[in-house]
């Protein structure tokens, strides 16, 4: 369902590298964090309303989602089942912007799994 080939904004680019500096966790973990953290929190992706981003990084499917494409992929067509694929996609996206602006701060990996 999600592409082979996956781009993250700008935006939760510096988020990441924010947090890497803060905690060690590279962009990709920080990334399945920062959507996880999204996906169970408020936001929720509108097509009519945001705008997608893909200037950051890009990475393959299994750097982004490691171990846990399926889930991912099972959460986000819970979430938006009339979605179609590209549009999953770019919820992805933006729920790891999202999530990403909310553990950017962290300060250490104790405080990431409490928060």
């Amino acid at each position: 369902m999600l592409p082979n080939k996956m781009k993250i904004s700008e935006k939760a680019l510096k988020s990441l590298m924010r947090l890497q500096g803060n905690t060690g966790l590279t962009p990709n973990i920080g990334a399945r964090v920062a959507f996880f953290k999204s996906i169970e929190g408020s936001f929720r992706y509108n097509p009519n309303r945001h705008t997608i981003d893909t200037k950051g990084r890009e990475l393959d499917k299994h750097s982004w989602l490691g171990d846990y494409p399926e889930i991912i992929e099972m959460l986000l067509k819970q979430a938006y089942p009339s979605l179609s694929n590209r549009e999953l996609y770019n919820a992805w996206n933006k729920h790891v912007e999202d999530g990403s602006s909310l553990i950017e701060n962290t300060k250490n990996l104790s405080a990431l799994v409490a928060g």
